[in-house]
């Protein structure tokens, strides 16, 4: 089953740490159930990286690359909130690189 998720209902501006908590979990929740997600994210101006990292990057880290983009798919995302995101995911995987290097060491 495909679901869609509206990122407009949690406001045009995504830059909290609960709304972020809110949007992974909800997406999370779908993908549990075995949906295929839509991410719509008409009329979204602004992304904090933080957030981006927050919600595309743990499901990233936790989905696999492969997963991840077979359950996920972003749709109406600007140019910018795309990079956003990108970047998002990058400083995710940075991140538990380190700590997989650190918990090796």
């Amino acid at each position: 089953m495909t679901s869609n998720i509206s990122m407009l209902k949690y406001g045009s501006i995504i830059s909290d740490k609960i709304i972020g908590e809110k949007i992974y979990s909800d997406v999370n929740d779908l993908i549990k159930k075995g949906d295929l997600v839509n991410v719509d994210l008409a009329d979204i101006k602004s992304m904090a990286t933080f957030n981006a990292k927050q919600i595309f990057g743990r499901l990233y880290i936790e989905l696999g690359s492969t997963v991840f983009f077979e359950k996920i798919a972003l749709k109406n995302a600007s140019d910018n909130i795309k990079l956003i995101i990108r970047i998002g995911i990058l400083n995710a995987i940075e991140e538990a690189e380190e700590n997989h290097k650190y918990s090796n060491s």
